[in-house]
C-alpha cells in the first residue's frame, strides 16, 4: 500500500509539473499577441466572459489567466465590469482540462508518447535557445510529455487500490464530506486541474461513484478560489475586489450544483445522452458552469458595481505600484506611466506652489487646469507633500528594479530607462526648489522694491514657463513638436537666466544690495535655472514614452 500511495504522488507531482511547463510554453510562445487581444476583446459582458472561456481552455491556467486580468485592471487597461467578466468565464474554461484529462489519458493509449514528446521538447529547446517562440514550443511539448506521463503513472497506482484496500467503506459517507474533500484538497495543491485528475482516476478505478466523484469536483471548483483569496490578502484594492468576485461566484454557483443539480443528475446525464462514467463527469462539470455563467452574465453590470464598492477604504498612502504584478511587463509599463504622470502633475503643482503661481492663473486648456488643481493640496505642508514625492519616486524605483528581472523586449527595456530618468529628472527639477524655498520666500516678501522686482520678474517668467511645460507634458503633441518647443524653452531659460543675473550684478555695482544679498540672488537664479533645465529634461525622456504622444509621427531621441 505504501508503494502504491509513493507512485500516486510521484504521479501527482510529475503531472503538476508538466501542467506547468505546458502553461508556461504556450503562455510565452503567443504572450503578445495573447496580451492586445485580451485588452482590445473585452469590451462587453459576452465578449469578455468569452474571452475568459477561450483563453483557459488554450492555455490550460485559469490561475494565469487570473494574474493578466489582474495586472492589465491594476494598470487600468481594463475596467473592473471586464475583468470581473473574463474571471467568471475563466472559471468555464477550467473544466476543459477535465476533457482533455479523459481523452488522452484514459480514453486514448499514448503512454507510449509520453517519453518521445519529452524528448522532442528538450531537443527544439536547445537548438532553439534564441528563438523565443520555438523554445517556448519547445517547454510546451516536453510538459504535454509530463502530463502524459504523470497522469498514467496517477492512473495505474489508482487502479491497484482495489486489490489490497476494502474500498466499500467510501460509500457509507455522505454526498457533504466528498464536498469538502474536494474543496480542502484543491485549496491545499491549488490546482483544480489536478483535482479533477484525482476523482477520475478514484472513478475510472472504480474506488468512487460518479455521484461522490461529482460531489468532489464541486468541492474543488470552491477551493480553487482560495488561490486568489489568499493572494488578496495583502493586495491592492482591485486585487481584493476581483477575489472577491471570484470567491461569490464560485459559492453561489457550487452550492446551486450541490443542492439542485447533484440530485438530478440522472436526470441531466439522460438529457445528453451519456452512460461513460468519465464523460459524465467533466459533462456535469462544464454543465454547472455554464449554468452559473449563464445565470450570471444578464446581472454582471450589477455585480461590478457592488463589487467596486467594496474596499475602497482599504488602500494605503503608498502609490499604486506596490501591489501590481510585474510578470506582465506591458501592463506594468502602462501602469508605470501612469504612476510617474501622477508625479508630474505633483511636481509641477510643488513647484509652482514654491514660486507662489496658482494654476488657475494659467491661460490654458481647462482639461489642464483641472488635473493640476485637482492635485493641489494646499492643506498639506510644503515639506509633507515633497516627502509624498520622495516617497513615489522611491516606489517608482523599486518597482523598475522588480520590472527589470523580467523578460523584457528591447522596446520595454529603452520605455523603462526613459521613464526612470523622466522620475529622476522631475523630482531633482522639485529638489532644486525646495533647497531654496526659503531664500524664495524671503525674497517674495522683501521690503525693498528693487528686490521685490528681481521676484516678480521670476514670477512672471515662471507662470509663462509652467504653463507651456504643462500643456507639452498633458497634451497630445507629435515628438517633433515637442522637440521644437523643448528648445524654445531652453533657451528662453537661458535668457531668463542671463537676464536675471545682469539684473543682480548691476544692483550690487551700484551698491543697492549688499555682498550677501548679492550672493543669495546670484544662488537663487542658479537654481531656479536649473529646476526649470531639469524639468525640460524630463520633457525630453517623457515625450518619448507619453500616453500623449500623438501616434502617427516618430519621436527624435
Amino acid at each position: 500500500m505504501t508503494m502504491i500511495i509513493i507512485a500516486f504522488l510521484l504521479g501527482l507531482i510529475i503531472f503538476l509539473f508538466g501542467m506547468s511547463r505546458l502553461e508556461i510554453g504556450i503562455h510565452d510562445a503567443s504572450r503578445a499577441r495573447l496580451q492586445r487581444w485580451l485588452v482590445r476583446s473585452t469590451n462587453t459582458a459576452l465578449s469578455s466572459a468569452g474571452s475568459g472561456v477561450l483563453l483557459t481552455a488554450i492555455l490550460q491556467s485559469s490561475s494565469m489567466i487570473s494574474l493578466l486580468v489582474l495586472a492589465f485592471a491594476s494598470a487600468g487597461m481594463i475596467p473592473l465590469y471586464n475583468a470581473i467578466g473574463i474571471i467568471l468565464g475563466a472559471n468555464l474554461g477550467t473544466t476543459f482540462t477535465g476533457w482533455l484529462v479523459t481523452l488522452i489519458g484514459f480514453k486514448l493509449d499514448l503512454q507510449q508518447l509520453a517519453i518521445p514528446l519529452m524528448a522532442a521538447g528538450g531537443l527544439i529547446q536547445m537548438f532553439h535557445k534564441n528563438n523565443r517562440q520555438k523554445h517556448a514550443l519547445g517547454i510546451a511539448v516536453f510538459g504535454l510529455g509530463l502530463l502524459i506521463f504523470g497522469l498514467n503513472l496517477m492512473k495505474d497506482s489508482m487502479a491497484n487500490i482495489p486489490g489490497q484496500w476494502d474500498i466499500s467503506m467510501l460509500g457509507e459517507h455522505s454526498g457533504l464530506v466528498y464536498l469538502l474533500a474536494g474543496t480542502l484538497l484543491a485549496a491545499l495543491i491549488q490546482s483544480s486541474s489536478a483535482t479533477m485528475m484525482i476523482a477520475l482516476s478514484a472513478l475510472y478505478s472504480q474506488i468512487i461513484a460518479l455521484p461522490e466523484a461529482a460531489a468532489f469536483i464541486i468541492g474543488a471548483d470552491l477551493g480553487t478560489t482560495s488561490t486568489t483569496v489568499l493572494g488578496s490578502l495583502t493586495g491592492n484594492r482591485i486585487k481584493k475586489q476581483l477575489a472577491l468576485a471570484h470567491f461569490a461566484f464560485n459559492l453561489v454557483v457550487d452550492l446551486a450544483a450541490f443542492f439542485v443539480l447533484l440530485p438530478l443528475l440522472p436526470a441531466l446525464l439522460a438529457i445528453v445522452a451519456l452512460h461513460d462514467p468519465l464523460y459524465s463527469l467533466v459533462a456535469f462539470h462544464s454543465i454547472f458552469n455554464l449554468l452559473g455563467l449563464a445565470c450570471f452574465l444578464p446581472f454582471l453590470g450589477a455585480y461590478s458595481r457592488w463589487i467596486g464598492q467594496c474596499f475602497t477604504r482599504s488602500e494605503t498612502h503608498q502609490t499604486g505600484l506596490v501591489n501590481i504584478p510585474v510578470q506582465v511587463p506591458e501592463a506594468a509599463i502602462s501602469a508605470l506611466t501612469k504612476q510617474i504622470q501622477t508625479l508630474l502633475i505633483d511636481v509641477l503643482n510643488l513647484n509652482m506652489r514654491n514660486l507662489h503661481i496658482h494654476s488657475e492663473t494659467l491661460h490654458t486648456d481647462k482639461f489642464i487646469i483641472e488635473q493640476l488643481r485637482h492635485s493641489a493640496d494646499t492643506k498639506q505642508s510644503f515639506d509633507t507633500r515633497y516627502e509624498a514625492i520622495k516617497r513615489q519616486e522611491g516606489d517608482i524605483i523599486q518597482f523598475v528594479i522588480r520590472l527589470q528581472q523580467q523578460a523584457l523586449s528591447p522596446q520595454q527595456a529603452l520605455s523603462l530607462y526613459k521613464l526612470l530618468d523622466t522620475t529622476r529628472a522631475m523630482v531633482y527639477g522639485c529638489k532644486t526648489l525646495k533647497d531654496i524655498s526659503q531664500n524664495i520666500a524671503d525674497l517674495r516678501h522683501a521690503s525693498e522694491a528693487e528686490l521685490l522686482k528681481v521676484y516678480k520678474d521670476h514670477e512672471r517668467y515662471h507662470r509663462h514657463f509652467y504653463q507651456e511645460l504643462s500643456k507639452l507634458f498633458l497634451s497630445e503633441h507629435t515628438g517633433d513638436y515637442i522637440c521644437e518647443q523643448s528648445e524654445n524653452l531652453k533657451k528662453a531659460n537661458d535668457q531668463h537666466h542671463n537676464q536675471l543675473n545682469k539684473q543682480v550684478f548691476d544692483l550690487a555695482r551700484a551698491e543697492i544690495i549688499s555682498g550677501e544679498e548679492t550672493s543669495t540672488l546670484f544662488n537663487i537664479n542658479r537654481e531656479i535655472h536649473h529646476s526649470a533645465k531639469s524639468l525640460i529634461s524630463a520633457l525630453g525622456h517623457w515625450s518619448e514614452v507619453s500616453p500623449n504622444r500623438h501616434p502617427s509621427t516618430a519621436v527624435n531621441s
